[in-house]
């Protein structure tokens, strides 16, 4: 158990390492184009909404065909006897594959971490998870307003204690995105 809470600790820590990179990179950029156009939008999936998933999404333009991008996930389900809270978050890069960021044919990854808190007939327990993703997506841009369909693979690594028994819920599956935003 120790060395999976190690594993926990070692990708908060490659997080956090990323983030402080991109807001380096995006203070110290001098090609983001936000004087030739949008340099950054906001959005979220409205369609999560539906599972018990609020998240959001911040793109900032570092370069004509690159971006940066942070996240924010809370999710809360309940099934039977089964109760799970998540909170996390992430950060991530997207390429387009011509220098028209943030708009049009891109493709990137993001990692994240994500703390999920779960009981199952009154025991409970809690563990950080990590999760990589790779991602390949369009968006449109009406006026100031987004859409913007994704599609790809993601990993999440971790394990929760649950009536003395260590449950890995480690994983390969699919990722699908709808975010609706706005640019500015």
């Amino acid at each position: 158990m120790r060395e999976k809470r190690g594993m926990a600790k070692a990708g908060a820590i490659l997080v956090i390492l990323l983030l402080l990179t991109g807001a380096t990179q995006i203070v110290f950029s001098q090609e983001a184009r936000a004087e030739e156009g949008f340099g950054s939008v906001i959005s979220v999936n409205p369609f999560g909404l539906l599972f018990g998933i609020a998240n959001a999404e911040y793109e900032k333009v570092w370069k004509p065909n690159m971006s940066l991008i942070g996240q924010g996930l809370f999710a809360f389900r309940s099934s039977g006897d089964w109760k799970w809270s998540i909170f996390g978050g992430g950060v991530g890069i997207k390429r387009y594959l011509n220098p028209t960021a943030p708009e049009k044919l891109w493709f990137g990854g993001n990692a994240s971490l994500q703390y999920v808190s779960a009981e199952y007939w009154g025991d409970k327990d809690s563990s950080i998870f990590f999760g990589l993703t790779g991602l390949a997506g369009y968006k449109w841009i009406f006026g100031q307003f987004t859409v913007e369909p994704s599609a790809g693979l993601g990993i999440s690594i971790g394990s929760l204690s649950i009536g003395g028994e260590s449950v890995p819920l480690t994983g390969v599956g699919a990722a699908v995105g709808f975010n609706l935003g706005y640019a500015f």
